[in-house]
């Protein structure tokens, strides 16, 4: 691991930072790929993905923040300073989805279509994101002999468990992101419903974290001993599979409609 990549004068360049800037601008490049491909939406990327970037950026601190209170409530200087990392990638996606509708309500932009548009950039950008938590240091895991890998001094894995082996969970997430990428291009234009593509993303994204978080060792608690990740993936979960129940309505109630229209006039 490598948490600073370079100097420039006395500047450090970090791994994360720019692992960071790098998923970000690949997940803009895929997400405007897949709207060139449909022929949509195109413009509407490249016009929202300010808006995106920062809502995911300061959802991510906030959620990190807001969860490591104990540490930032004693360390107020240290909340902005997300290039020592320190951001989460729940936090994130609730940001940037949260701008992307304001987005779309302002400029009257149909939001599911777009959310499934920018799915497939958003797994992109997470799991070159978490390639710069593997080389920071940070989202380890717990102690594993066969799977471990030992994080150097300095790190946060190596002050938490020293040089013990710990299970590379972000690595895993990286590449169940992957999966669950190529996944959703294959089934993309065989999508039965607009935000089908973008609840499963939710859906399979949530499921993967929820199971990883056991191997986590850097996750808070909350009840019945479960981690405040696998709440909040679970609530998604179930979320995702509501709003696929009430879409998958909503199409199937359009297309009868439409049926029926068409059996008036003939």
């Amino acid at each position: 691991m490598h948490q600073v990549l370079f100097y420039i004068g006395d500047f450090p360049v970090r791994s994360f930072g720019v692992m960071l800037s790098l998923g970000i601008l690949a997940g803009l490049l895929v997400s405007y790929y897949v709207a060139k491909g449909q022929g949509r939406f195109q413009e509407e990327v490249l016009d929202l993905a300010f808006y995106a970037i920062l809502g995911g950026l300061i959802g991510a601190r906030i959620w990190e923040v807001m969860f490591s209170w104990d540490y930032y409530g004693s360390h107020l200087w240290q909340i902005p300073a997300i290039w020592n990392g320190g951001i989460s990638v729940q936090g994130s996606v609730l940001g940037g989805l949260l701008a992307v509708i304001w987005y779309c309500r302002k400029n009257k932009t149909d939001i599911w279509p777009m959310l499934d548009t920018l799915a497939p950039g958003v797994l992109v950008g997470q799991a070159i994101g978490r390639l710069g938590c593997f080389l920071n240091g940070c989202c380890y895991g717990i102690p594993h002999q066969h799977l471990g890998v030992v994080y150097p001094a300095g790190t946060d894995a190596y002050y938490a468990f020293g040089a013990q082996p710990l299970f590379p969970a972000v690595l895993f997430e990286a590449a169940w992101d992957v999966l669950v990428l190529f996944l959703l291009l294959f089934i993309y234009k065989r999508k039965p419903f607009d935000g089908f593509i973008a609840l499963s993303y939710f859906l399979f994204y949530s499921v993967g974290r929820f199971v990883l978080e056991f191997w986590r060792g850097d996750s808070l608690r909350t009840f019945m001993n479960f981690k405040a990740a696998q709440v909040s993936s679970a609530a998604t979960v179930i979320i995702a599979l509501a709003l696929m129940f009430y879409l998958s309505n909503r199409q199937r109630r359009t297309v009868q409609k439409n049926r029926q229209k068409l059996n008036i006039k003939d």
